[in-house]
């Protein structure tokens, strides 16, 4: 029997549809409850291409123990965090106090008054010693009887975090001067955490971070640093060599398990496309590396083919697993690689790409992700794509096509596809390429049809607009969107983009704007109200919309000639000044936005 869930747009809720466990969606149906029957709330939070999500899904929540357990004691809710970000980060954060750590999946439990008690991510159904962590129905039996025997004590713990979460997320600013100084000490922070011998930043697992990357060029830009330049080129030269790089389909997936770039965590992410492409872009713009030019090619053809949807506009995701292994689409035998290529090119695209008999790949005995074994040890620039392989590469990727596919999530993120859009039109004007331009004017228009409400405010999800479940736009939706707009117009796209441009930055005024603050929140004055209102002011694993509205304040007003929006920037980058002064590698995009404000 299906549960509530299966009507849901949500892919991800789709998924747990047929699950014993008696979900529901978040809303006031499923609060009522909780309050009704005095039930606390287990709160699981994921997105539909996440692995453990997958993990858990399966060894837990499609378990009947475990679901006659949360039906008899709790009222459990599932929330896609693509969906509801603004849920994501306030529980998340919780759960960073709870813990010292967080994740997909959040596992997290509250009152019905929405109060964080107990806090984790992935739990298996029972305690591992492996894995040195409790069993979900230990940890369930534990809640029940705290719940019923010692409720203050819980919430009294939830209370402190509460606290917690509410200060941090209205810390107040710190004054620091406005300077080249916090740039250039950004700088030396990354210089010390910089991976020289594989590039990118720190120990496994690596992300990309290519906000990280557009700061070091911006930086050498202005200081004449070579090393700025030498860590972005390490850096992308790396990754592009790496299994981190889908040498047959194109396209990134979302980070490295190891230092190498080698051994990826497998889901492809359209916001990393957007951003690593700009990363790629903005460096040959300094290079002229052919290498970054084949790339950003790559990345814009693994969108075209498996992202982007008939209307136009782009698709969030592509799971990592695929029947039910993670990686399985992508690894490769040198057996398989020798049944479809024969032995003489077989061995020479084994040789070339890493593949051996005992393979790199510990999900899945004797097979290898693709790598290009030799690129760039020397230095040199090397090819991407060798042209002696590029039968071997065609007769491989068509191979390919033929096993069961990862799943792709089809929603429209409206902020993702803003990234998109600037990732596209900042493409057009560096390789002169006016299909980029293109294709990111045809994702602008169709988002409009889609994403809009009431003239110029913004749904979260373009596909869902005006239907049961659809969200106001968050912060980052108008932001990204923004950002692509002024891009688009500057790539020679039109002034219609411009004015639309200005008509989101009006909203975000009045939706957003922190008068006392002089910030934007994250939740819209339309939002609905949560435990407390959250701001993101800092960068993640995209740059934080406080410092990308900001930029379009900026942007907007040198084009338009306008002061009071100038003055606003102002206002906002003096804010947040003092975190990034002392915490810099937390807010490099707005160092980024600081380094084009000051002279």
């Amino acid at each position: 029997m299906a549960n509530r869930l299966k009507n849901e747009t949500s892919a991800y809720l789709r998924q747990h549809a047929e699950q014993p466990v008696d979900w529901y969606p978040w809303g006031e149906e499923a609060l009522a409850k909780a309050r009704a029957e005095d039930k606390p709330i287990f709160l699981s939070i994921g997105y539909s291409t996440c692995h453990w999500c997958h993990v858990m899904a399966h060894e837990t929540f499609a378990d009947a123990e475990v679901a006659k357990l949360l039906r008899d004691n709790f009222v459990a809710i599932k929330v896609d965090r693509e969906e509801r970000p603004d849920l994501d980060q306030i529980y998340m954060l919780s759960c960073q106090f709870f813990t010292g750590s967080g994740g997909w999946p959040l596992s997290i439990f509250i009152s019905p008054e929405g109060l964080p008690f107990f806090a984790g991510t992935y739990f298996p159904k029972q305690s591992s010693a492996e894995l040195k962590m409790p069993g979900f129905i230990e940890v369930l039996h534990y809640l029940a009887e705290r719940w019923l025997n010692d409720r203050q004590g819980l919430l009294n713990n939830g209370e402190k975090v509460a606290d917690l979460l509410r200060s941090q997320l209205n810390v107040p600013a710190v004054d620091e001067v406005l300077s080249v100084d916090l740039l250039g000490a950004a700088a030396e922070h990354l210089q010390e955490n910089f991976d020289a011998e594989n590039g990118g930043f720190g120990e496994a697992p690596k992300f990309p971070t290519p906000h990280q990357l557009l700061f070091l060029l911006r930086w050498q830009q202005r200081s004449g640093a070579e090393i700025a330049l030498t860590m972005v080129e390490k850096s992308l030269d790396k990754m592009a060599a790496g299994g981190i790089f889908d040498h047959l389909g194109g396209g990134f997936h979302r980070y490295s398990v190891d230092r190498q770039w080698r051994i990826p965590h497998f889901e492809k992410m359209l916001y990393d496309q957007a951003m690593i492409a700009l990363a790629y872009s903005e460096a040959f713009k300094l290079s002229g590396k052919k290498l970054y030019a084949d790339v950003v090619a790559a990345i814009f053809a693994y969108v075209e083919r498996d992202l982007k949807n008939e209307a136009g506009l782009f698709r969030a995701a592509q799971d990592a697993d695929s029947e039910g292994v993670e990686g399985a689409f992508y690894a490769w035998s040198k057996a398989q690689v020798f049944a479809e290529l024969g032995e003489l090119a077989g061995a020479r695209f084994c040789r070339d790409y890493g593949v051996d008999e005992a393979g790199n790949f510990p999900e899945i005995k004797g097979s290898s992700v693709l790598h290009l074994v030799e690129a760039g040890e020397d230095g040199d620039e090397f090819e991407l794509f060798p042209e002696h392989l590029a039968e071997s590469r065609e007769k491989l990727f068509q191979a390919r096509t033929l096993r069961p596919a990862p799943f792709i999530d089809n929603k429209i993120v409206t902020a993702w596809n803003g990234l998109m859009i600037v990732a596209l039109s900042r493409a057009a004007v560096v390789f002169d390429n006016p299909e980029y331009l293109k294709t990111a004017a045809a994702a602008a228009r169709a988002l409009r049809k889609v994403a809009v409400r009431d003239k110029t405010r913004l749904w979260r999800l373009g596909q869902v607009a005006g239907s049961k479940g659809a969200t106001p736009g968050f912060l980052d939706d108008y932001a990204y969107l923004v950002w692509g707009l002024i891009e688009l117009g500057r790539a020679g796209g039109g002034s219609e983009f411009q004015e639309w441009a200005r008509a989101l930055t009006l909203s975000v005024n009045e939706l957003f704007w922190d008068e006392k603050g002089e910030r934007f929140f994250y939740s819209g004055s339309d939002a609905e109200e949560l435990i407390a209102r959250n701001l993101e002011l800092h960068d993640g694993v995209l740059p934080g919309s406080n410092s990308v509205m900001i930029a379009n304040l900026l942007n907007l007003a040198a084009a338009g000639d306008n002061p009071e929006w100038r003055e606003q920037a102002e206002k906002a980058l003096g804010r947040v000044a003092g975190f990034a002064a002392k915490t810099p590698l937390l807010y490099l995009h707005y160092l980024t936005v600081l380094s084009d404000y000051l002279p």
